[in-house]
């Protein structure tokens, strides 16, 4: 987070400041006292101060010394990446993903739990947190900075409340009481999809990247703004839903109940409808041999696996419905003017193939002035950015605000 030093009341100051430097440490590190000085515009005596503190939490540390302009060589500052641990949590559709990992994003320790969606969600949740619980309790040696957790559907982040995961049949469970008061440490919650976004900025190809869009293609399409640096939430933390906007007037009744939304359009679920259609009208493939007439058996894995065989149906079905894909993603551009785009979801897969008819698109119906400056890219997490994105999710969280740290561990 790219900061200024601010006037205001003495505890205001340190904490926007001890923010400030240790993001400074964190994107420029191994980085010397006189450098962050100079980044942040703040007076050796701050810095030396405050980092003096950031060391005393075990936040930072001192690493090998950097190169002499003529005299003693400077002692440089990283940020200590083992001096906390982070767990990471993805509640999606069917499984409770867990990590542990450190501030690299590196795991320690993994494990999965079942979804029955015959159980109340809360009874699913305080087992996925009694074994979080179990492995602390056997790990007293890592201190834990907090947990991060992602959550499909919607959410309220702030009281960190499932109010609808439609896949699961949760309503208004109340995820952040149920996880903090097992695990005794401080905890967050988001939609999956603004928590890869989270991943993207810390550990993907959004890294120092201060005006992006991220966009997951799966069975419906989600999507994340970042503005300066910040997640742009709207109003009722309702921004972001890309994948509802309208690109085709008279296009199929999309699950919200509109027409012709992005998600009707392009997602998973329009793939495999549009590839069953066009098989209904005698168009040959290889999928019919793999599943004979249980076409309600078709997944979208399959027909991106016959795209990349070269499958002639597959791939003009993946590329129709990639090209609504890049009408979304100009209306994107035209309308944010983010310096990428980042796109996640199997579709990936076909790379090229895919990429090529959205760049078509974008080439087409986005301002030309403004598409120059976008970088449309396939992320490089995959399956890897909704825990990164949970770990990421505690990390931000305190690196905004250093004294979680300092009331929560002593010394």
């Amino acid at each position: 987070m790219r900061r200024q030093a601010v006037p205001g009341s003495f505890s205001l100051m340190k904490k926007m400041n001890t923010s400030f430097i240790l993001n400074t440490i964190r994107e420029k590190g191994p980085i010397s006292r006189a450098e962050v000085a100079k980044i942040t515009g703040l007076t050796p005596a701050t810095v030396t101060n405050i980092t003096a503190e950031l060391i005393k939490y075990h936040l930072i540390l001192e690493a090998e010394r950097g190169e002499s302009s003529g005299g003693r060589k400077p002692v440089m500052l990283r940020i200590n990446t083992n001096g906390y641990y982070v767990i990471g949590v993805y509640i999606g559709s069917t499984y409770i993903d867990i990590v542990v990992s450190n501030f690299n994003s590196d795991n320690i320790y993994s494990d999965k739990i079942r979804i029955d969606t015959r159980i109340a969600g809360e009874i699913v949740l305080k087992k996925a947190a009694e074994k979080i619980k179990d492995w602390m309790d056997n790990n007293k040696d890592k201190k834990i900075l907090g947990a991060g957790i992602g959550v499909h559907g919607l959410v309220q982040s702030k009281e960190g409340i499932s109010l609808y995961a439609p896949n699961l049949g949760w309503e208004k469970v109340p995820v952040k009481e149920i996880f903090q008061k097992h695990l005794g440490v401080p905890v967050f919650v988001d939609n999956d999809v603004r928590t890869m976004t989270l991943g993207e900025s810390w550990f993907g190809l959004a890294k120092n990247v201060s005006n992006f869009i991220f966009l997951y293609v799966g069975y419906g399409i989600g999507g994340s703004i970042v503005i300066d640096n910040q997640l742009y939430r709207g109003t009722t933390e309702g921004a972001g839903e890309i994948g509802h906007t309208t690109i085709e007037i008279d296009g199929p009744r999309c699950s919200c109940g509109n027409y012709g939304c992005l998600q009707a359009m392009a997602s998973e679920t329009a793939i495999i409808e549009r590839f069953k259609e066009v098989l209904s009208k005698g168009e040959k493939s290889i999928i019919r041999d793999w599943v004979g007439d249980n076409v309600d058996s078709i997944t979208p894995e399959m027909i991106f696996d016959a795209a990349l065989k070269g499958d002639r149906t597959a791939l003009s079905v993946v590329k129709e419905k990639a090209s609504y894909l890049g009408v979304g993603i100009a209306n994107l551009i035209n309308t944010f003017n983010p310096s990428m785009v980042i796109v996640n979801g199997n579709i990936a897969v076909l790379g090229k193939t895919v990429m090529d008819c959205i760049q078509e698109e974008v080439r087409r119906r986005s301002m030309k002035y403004l598409q120059n400056s976008t970088k449309i890219t396939f992320s490089h997490l995959g399956e890897d950015a909704t825990l990164k994105g949970a770990v990421a999710l505690v990390l931000s969280e305190t690196f905004e605000n250093p004294d979680l740290v300092y009331s929560s561990h002593k010394v």
